[in-house]
């Protein structure tokens, strides 16, 4: 795979990696006769899809080179493998799992190594993109995705790598369609501009949630139609606290299942606020970068976790615009 269709594949992988969130974990593996970790230091693992973490590969696909023949055996083998151990480590709501295969072409249908990991229960669905024109493969990356819940995607072009990429999100989503699920999925905290006039950028946060086909000879097919959204100021989820319960000294914060930061005192999203310049990541401050004396993470992973409750703590907070620091105690609830 060299020249264009190398160029198309980096594409491919970097517009899957557009289409995942907090909530999704992933690797990227390149393959020879050998497995090749495009981030060596995370060997036989998943990461988290947060921002940086997907900045971060997307520099270091730049780095691949055409070398050596393609074994697909040797690359199916070692992405089951990392999903399997995954699974053992209880991280992860295992919720959809997913081989995305960028491939130029395969020789073999590999049937055999579907049998040792994913027969019969086929709880991970194969999605083939065949990068190029040449169809000579096509029938056997077709049989993949159907012999395992998938869909397979062919790729000729640079222009056609958005449109093809989004066509996994409509087969995972199917099941959801089917059960009738309508969940609702609130996004990080970010920076936007409001309709009124004056009031500038501001934290924003985004609710959503899935519009689907009812009609009954549809059903079973899951056609997921779109979503519906709407944005929500923070200020207006701050309106909903009973401020006389907080003391003098109190504030109070919110956070994302994640443990990113919805909305905190320490939470400082732009450079200068009359210049407006966002800092990088601000939508993924963690809890435990701000509220220091947590050190065991005690209260961030409740909160995560969704535990009620109340302790106490001594914290260090800043006054003055931070020129100056006092200490007292905390009852976090």
């Amino acid at each position: 795979m060299k020249g264009l269709r190398l160029t198309i594949a980096r594409q491919t992988v970097s517009s899957i990696l557009d289409t995942l969130g907090d909530d999704d974990f992933f690797n990227v593996i390149a393959y020879n006769d050998e497995v090749h970790y495009v981030e060596p230091c995370l060997n036989g693992t998943l990461v988290q899809a947060d921002v940086t973490n997907k900045d971060h590969f997307r520099m270091n696909l730049d780095k691949l080179l055409a070398k050596g023949i393609g074994m697909l055996d040797v690359g199916l083998t070692e992405a089951f493998e990392v999903l399997n151990d995954f699974n053992q480590t209880g991280r992860g709501s295992v919720c959809s799992q997913a081989i995305m295969l960028v491939t130029d072409g395969a020789v073999d249908t590999y049937d055999s190594v579907f049998a040792k990991y994913n027969w019969p229960d086929r709880k991970v669905r194969i999605f083939p993109y065949l990068i190029g024109r040449e169809s000579a493969f096509a029938d056997n990356l077709k049989w993949m995705a159907c012999a395992n819940k998938g869909y397979f995607t062919q790729i000729s072009t640079l222009a056609d790598v958005q449109e093809n990429v989004m066509e996994y999100l409509h087969v995972l989503s199917r099941p959801k369609v089917i059960a009738q699920e309508h969940d609702t999925v609130w996004t990080e905290a970010y920076i936007d501009s409001t309709l009124e006039d004056g009031q500038g950028p501001i934290l924003m946060t985004t609710v959503a949630m899935p519009v689907f086909s009812t009609k009954n000879e549809t059903r079973n097919r899951g056609i997921l139609l779109g979503v519906v959204g709407t944005d929500v100021p923070v200020s207006e989820l701050l309106k909903t606290i009973p401020k006389y319960k907080l003391g003098i000294h109190g504030y109070a914060f919110a956070i994302t299942n994640n443990g990113y930061i919805l909305t905190h005192p320490d939470l400082r999203p732009l450079y200068e606020e009359s210049k407006k310049r966002r800092k990088p990541n601000y939508s993924s401050v963690d809890l435990s970068e701000v509220e220091w004396e947590d050190k065991d993470d005690t209260l961030r992973n409740a909160m995560v976790n969704r535990k009620t409750g109340t302790f106490s703590m001594e914290v260090k907070k800043t006054v003055d615009k931070g020129v100056s620091v006092f200490t007292h105690p905390y009852a976090p609830h």
